[in-house]
């Protein structure tokens, strides 16, 4: 039993140091190429342990910082690969001092990067649903000693105020909002949470307007960008978004049009979107104020 405990704890170790200093762009080919991506993962679901695992992530602009996670389904968020287009991104346009709101904030591996990238003279106010994903976002703002840069709210945004049905999904990083477009594959169960519009939030309430907003409701932004019009109008902030579906991009395009944005594609270049047609089923876009 000894030995198997060191081969797997080697396999880990290994794992790690691989993300750490090979190119991003060496690793993300090795999962794209199907066969080596399944051979990978399960090597690695073999030497994982089981349940949540206080761990460092080993690669991509959280390295060094440290976050429970469930090695089993969540080796992406400890070897630093992902969503590397989004981390390019804030790295690239995250400013210091910044107001960052993480709409769907998860477990909060993004909100732990926008924390790093506006510094302690910002703010990241992050909003989760799920109580489970609270609990978890809560005690990974707490492992880094975020705490006084990072505010969580536990609510759904949409497009209006109150109590808001929220529909279970297969697992933590796919419930959503009732009215939310996108599949509906497993999202049988439903509990109330609370719901905020932005505009609310931030004209009612009295929050601080946000510098950047990142968003990704599993088809949500039906609800969330209609709910955000004076603050598109008036606080223009940068849009990280994540589209689920067409209905998704037409409430998207005009949204950003409506408030004279410029619609790019989340890639190193950021090319411009020129038309609705040109935006696919899942999409991942940067609106530029």
């Amino acid at each position: 039993m000894i030995g198997v405990f060191v081969v797997k704890k080697s396999i880990l170790w290994l794992a790690s140091r691989i993300s750490k200093y090979l190119p991003g762009f060496v690793i993300n080919s090795l999962y794209e190429f199907r066969p080596a991506a399944k051979t990978i993962r399960q090597v690695l679901n073999l030497a994982a342990p089981s349940g949540l695992t206080e761990v460092e992530i080993s690669a991509g602009e959280l390295a060094g910082m440290k976050m429970s996670l469930d090695l089993q389904s969540e080796k992406d968020y400890w070897l630093g690969t992902y969503e590397p287009e989004l981390q390019a991104a804030i790295r690239d346009l995250v400013e210091p001092g910044w107001v960052a709101y993480d709409v769907g904030a998860n477990i909060g591996y993004i909100t732990l990067m926008l924390a790093q990238a506006v510094g302690n003279g910002g703010e990241v106010i992050s909003f989760e649903a799920l109580p489970s994903n609270i609990e978890r976002l809560l005690k990974n703002v707490g492992m880094n000693s975020l705490a006084q840069n990072i505010r969580v709210i536990h609510a759904a945004v949409g497009a209006d105020s109150g109590p808001v049905k929220f529909l279970m999904g297969p697992s933590g990083a796919m419930g959503k909002a009732q009215g939310s477009a996108g599949r509906m594959k497993g999202h049988v169960n439903a509990i109330e949470v609370p719901g905020y519009s932005l505009d609310n939030f931030v004209y009612r309430e009295g929050n601080r307007a946000p510098n950047i907003v990142k968003m990704d409701i599993e088809g949500g932004e039906v609800l969330a960008l209609p709910g955000m019009k004076r603050l598109l109008n008036e606080a223009r902030p940068l849009v990280f978004l994540e589209l689920h579906g067409p209905e998704a991009a037409k409430i998207a395009w005009e949204s950003f049009e409506n408030a004279a944005y410029q619609i790019a594609r989340m890639q190193s270049t950021y090319p411009s979107v020129t038309s609705l047609d040109d935006l696919d089923w899942k999409s991942y876009l940067i609106a530029f104020p």
